[in-house]
């Protein structure tokens, strides 16, 4: 397992803070990767001028991966359990279409149409990794993974935001739809876009840049960066690359976990 950092760069809109902004994109049950990524921004937080810290998880943290247990344990403890009573941090996590199908298994909204879904989209490992019973029925998942998923993991589940908007900069899982007014962007948007986010037939309408996952670009291992969004998915689960950006002031710059 390596951590890779790369060269600090003028971020395309300056955030005018001095505390550290990370970001973190897809997991997809890669708690091997996500735990030296964790270490690395935390030892990236402590040096003379940062007093806080944010770190936001853009979603998907589970299926395909066989770790989805771990990873969510990672993640429900966040940067804050890497950094102890150094500095204040603020963890968000926000949700991924993948793990909308397990906030609806602890809300209790989960139908069987959307078991159907979420195994055809790699979540049996999800399953087997927190020990769901073999031959379980669909009708039976939701219970069953609130008797093995720890509550505090289910809270944090549960409290998994669309969206974070930090100065001109918007974090979300999947992107924004400029067909519709930024104010009006339903969670299946959030979540789930593509095409008319990624490549807009309009000149992109709104003011923010928008840090997001979802949508492994080539080449996969390396983040994505255009004019109007800045792509973190590389893959994990197929390259076995996870990539966080770092953000201070008017700077950015990539860390991958390799492994």
């Amino acid at each position: 397992m390596t951590i890779e950092r790369g060269e600090w760069t003028h971020a395309p809109k300056p955030l005018h803070t001095d505390h550290l902004i990370c970001a973190i994109g897809d997991v997809h049950g890669r708690a091997d990767l996500l735990d030296p990524l964790l270490a690395a921004l935390a030892e990236d937080a402590r040096v003379p001028g940062v007093a806080h810290a944010t770190c936001i998880f853009l979603g998907d943290l589970i299926d395909r991966g066989d770790r989805s247990f771990e990873t969510l344990g990672l993640a429900a403890g966040g940067l804050s359990a890497y950094l102890g009573d150094r500095m204040p941090v603020e963890d968000v996590l926000l949700l991924g279409n993948h793990d909308a199908w397990l906030k609806a298994a602890f809300e209790d909204t989960l139908t069987v149409e959307m078991a159907e879904l979420w195994a055809a989209n790699g979540g049996q490992p999800t399953w087997r990794a927190l020990k769901v019973p073999p031959l379980t029925p669909f009708q039976g998942l939701a219970p069953a993974l609130r008797a093995a998923v720890p509550q505090f993991v289910q809270d944090a589940v549960r409290g998994m935001r669309g969206s974070r908007r930090i100065g001109d900069y918007v974090f979300v899982h999947a992107g924004l739809d400029p067909r519709r007014p930024l104010e009006d962007q339903p969670e299946e948007v959030l979540t789930w876009i593509r095409d008319p986010f990624l490549h807009p037939a309009e000149p992109w309408p709104f003011e923010v840049v928008v840090v997001h996952g979802h949508s492994p670009e080539e080449p996969f291992e390396r983040p994505t960066v255009a004019r109007h969004r800045i792509n973190l998915d590389t893959g994990a689960v197929f390259t076995g690359v996870l990539t966080a950006i770092e953000m201070r002031n008017d700077r950015f710059r990539f860390v991958q976990a390799k492994g």
